[in-house]
């Protein structure tokens, strides 16, 4: 069988959408990182990869963007997509695209015989440390860091590289290839961090078919509809207002405090007409029901609803303005609901019911929270990285939806590289209800916390010091620390307790995940979609719905698009406004 030499790479494209292709190449052995290659073509590029007497595995970090001129080439060059690996003869390729444009893999076979299979498979990096270059550099203190090179000056067809582009490229790859060759050397040898998480846990779970077997899709898809993600809220009266000092409360490793400490669902669910009956056996259960609803007074809401045109998908409903609306609610959520809302005219329909234990992940929490702990101790903090990587990349892979549809890269009349929907395929769920119920416990937390918050200092000041939640923190305005403890678990390290992250001395929100706070004297900036160096052109002045950034403005660095075109993909400037 062919060796499987490891190497990170890395393309540098020109900017001109008249001219886009490949002007240098980078490849840096995994494990050998003083075998640096590189090159000026994506033809010599290929042709390393399509080395008769070894099959590599390759690293881009972002292959989203290097992997369209690896496309754009394959399609250029007689080569054909096929569906599956078992259809694969010369000059053929598979991906792994998924219907959201999540590009995971790349498989080139240029020559197939019964015996032997001549590839190289190509993987994103990305989809293992999902930190940009520089960051991982710092992060893993390497003793190297990226370096700057402008990206439009103009290079020919044939460029000799200078050696501070070559300085760059070795740099940009040999960074990845030392922080590669630390998650390799942990046995964290996966496409994904979460699949690195997940078989890792079922190496400690030796019983883990029988605890999650594989659900029906029927079922799969019943379970579903009541998994959502984080609770992430304003409180309306801060909303587009400026307020004085405050505080961040942050949850010690929220989502692995859940998997250790609550009843987590397992084995195959009892499905049960009508409403939930007590059952010692079978503790928690998803129930759906009808009603309408208006929120209290006094309380947050905590009802999101998807899929649904009369509400907006991010938007937490305060009524349903006397439509009957039907909910899928896991046990935790569905007392939440009933403790924030007045609710009117119930049915009960039906639901799914399970067994429960504590513990299911207790070994694996336990393994990794020490190793980090340890790892702090020792200033280790590559390892205490990959702990954290580990500890909160496993639940998710629970809730991988079974059905899927990839996409298929094929060139259009232009010549450009275009993406059309696969068919639909079902593939094995893990298993929806640990997912589902671990979300619910951790959305009950911070949303018991704020409430919380909002009734002490409502009846203690006759003021509302409750600001904003997302997902595992809290911010609100400033009050003692002792006075804080009395109703909230403050520790800064414990599992599962609250601690104080920052302290800032001004704030100011617009809506969810758009907000800005001062903390001694430099301004954090939170905008979501907005790239971090664009928030240096934020301030208290000018930080309003409305504000934009615009591409012709010269002065200003900008927020980048992809932009098709012939030969690859470019990064190009675009507006971007706080909506």
């Amino acid at each position: 069988m062919a060796r499987c030499k490891k190497y990170t790479a890395d393309f540098e494209t020109t900017t001109d959408p008249n001219d886009c292709r490949v002007w240098a190449y980078g490849l840096c052995e995994i494990g050998n990182v003083d075998n640096f290659i590189y090159g000026n073509n994506i033809i010599d590029f290929i042709n390393f990869c399509n080395n008769t007497k070894e099959n590599y595995q390759l690293y881009f970090h972002n292959l989203k963007f290097d992997g369209e001129y690896i496309f754009n080439y394959l399609l250029n060059n007689g080569y054909e997509f096929v569906k599956d690996k078992k259809h694969r003869r010369d000059k053929t390729f598979t991906c792994l695209i998924s219907d959201m444009g999540q590009f995971y893999s790349i498989e080139i076979y240029f020559h197939v015989t019964k015996k032997h299979t001549n590839k190289v498979t190509i993987y994103d990096s990305l989809k293992i440390l999902n930190f940009s270059v520089e960051k991982i550099a710092k992060d893993f203190n390497l003793p190297i860091n990226k370096l700057t090179l402008d990206y439009s000056e103009k290079r020919e067809v044939g460029h000799e590289l200078t050696q501070h582009e070559i300085d760059y490229l070795r740099n940009d790859v040999t960074i990845m290839a030392l922080a590669l060759e630390y998650m390799f050397n942990e046995n964290l040898l996966k496409m994904t961090i979460g699949s690195d998480a997940l078989a890792n846990y079922k190496e400690m779970n030796k019983n883990f078919n029988r605890y999650f077997p594989i659900l029906n899709i029927n079922i799969d898809q019943d379970i579903r509809k009541s998994y959502k993600g984080g609770f992430t809220y304003l409180n309306d009266i801060y909303k587009e207002k400026e307020v004085g000092s405050g505080l961040v409360l942050d949850v010690n490793s929220l989502y692995p405090s859940v998997m250790k400490y609550e009843y987590l669902p397992f084995g195959d669910p009892l499905f049960f007409e009508g409403r939930y009956q007590d059952d010692k056996l079978y503790k928690l259960y998803i129930q759906c029901i009808s009603c309408s609803f208006e929120l209290k007074e006094g309380m947050i809401p905590t009802l999101q609803i998807k899929n649904n045109p009369s509400f907006l998908p991010n938007e937490y409903i305060k009524s349903s303005d006397g439509d009957i609306v039907t909910l899928y609610l896991t046990n935790i959520d569905l007392e939440l609901f009933l403790s924030h809302y007045n609710v009117y005219d119930i049915t009960y329909h039906n639901g799914w019911k399970f067994k429960a234990l504590k513990g299911l992940f207790t070994n694996y929490i336990d393994y990794w929270t020490e190793r980090k702990i340890n790892a702090k101790k020792e200033n280790n903090n590559v390892l205490y990285i990959i702990s954290k990587l580990m500890l909160n990349s496993l639940y998710g892979k629970f809730g991988l939806n079974p059905r899927v549809r990839g996409k298929i890269p094929y060139l259009n009349e232009e010549g450009i590289v275009k993406y059309k929907l696969g068919e639909e395929e079902i593939r094995d769920a893990i298993y929806i209800p640990v997912a589902t119920f671990i979300t619910s416990y951790a959305r009950r937390k911070t949303i018991n916390t704020s409430q919380a918050i909002k009734d002490y200092t409502i009846n203690k000041y006759n003021d509302d010091y409750y600001i904003y939640s997302d997902t595992d923190s809290i911010h609100l305005k400033l009050m003692p620390d002792e006075e804080l403890m009395q109703f909230v678990d403050i520790d800064d390290y414990r599992l599962g307790a609250w601690k104080i992250e920052s302290r800032f001395t001004r704030g100011k929100y617009l809506r969810q995940k758009c907000y800005i706070e001062e903390f001694n004297d430099k301004l954090n900036v939170t905008v979501a979609g907005l790239p971090k160096k664009l928030g240096k052109y934020i301030n208290f002045d000018n930080f309003n719905k409305g504000m934009s950034i615009l591409a012709n403005e010269d002065d200003k660095e900008h927020k980048l698009n992809f932009k098709h075109v012939k030969g690859g993909v470019l990064l190009v400037d675009t507006d971007f406004t706080i909506k």
